[in-house]
């Protein structure tokens, strides 16, 4: 069992939700659990975003498909995942970033607390992301279109 968050880490992950929602994707959220795996086949990972976007709503067969695999939704409802480093931080920048790439996942956003750094990656290609995004704590973090970009001052110490 990882040691859970600490209070900065979860104001950071609400912040940036916040933000997300505010701009309209109703389908931001937290706290929802993915599975990575072929239909039918073996689970390669299961994932929990510190923030993230679906595509839609869950629908009846997504529902069928958590109750299936132990209350994990497919990782295809992701559009955007996100997460934000604590102590075990080479979880987000190393399985992590791969599972969400490896998945076809569109948008990953990751904080990096330890070096005061945010990065959004796209165009996943196989296990990694085409595209790098990377800014210093307070300045805007630009995301792909549909997104706006992500205020990271709140993040300056």
């Amino acid at each position: 069992m990882p040691p859970q968050p600490d209070n900065e880490h979860n104001h950071a992950a609400g912040e940036l939700y916040f933000q997300l929602r505010s701009a309209g994707f109703h389908t931001a959220g937290f706290g929802n659990g993915y599975r990575a795996g072929p239909k039918g086949g073996r689970t390669q990972a299961l994932v929990i975003p510190d923030f993230y976007v679906q595509h839609r709503e869950p629908s009846e067969v997504d529902e069928a498909y958590r109750k299936a695999h132990r209350g994990w939704y497919p990782v295809e409802l992701l559009a955007l995942a996100g997460e934000i480093t604590s102590s075990n931080h080479e979880t987000d920048t190393g399985p992590k970033y791969r599972t969400y790439a490896a998945a076809g996942v569109p948008v990953y956003v990751l904080v990096h607390r330890e070096e005061g750094r945010a990065y959004a990656f796209s165009q996943p290609e196989g296990s990694a992301y085409a595209e790098k995004t990377e800014i210093a704590f307070g300045r805007p973090l630009r995301l792909p279109a549909p997104y706006p970009a992500l205020d990271t001052g709140f993040l300056v110490r």
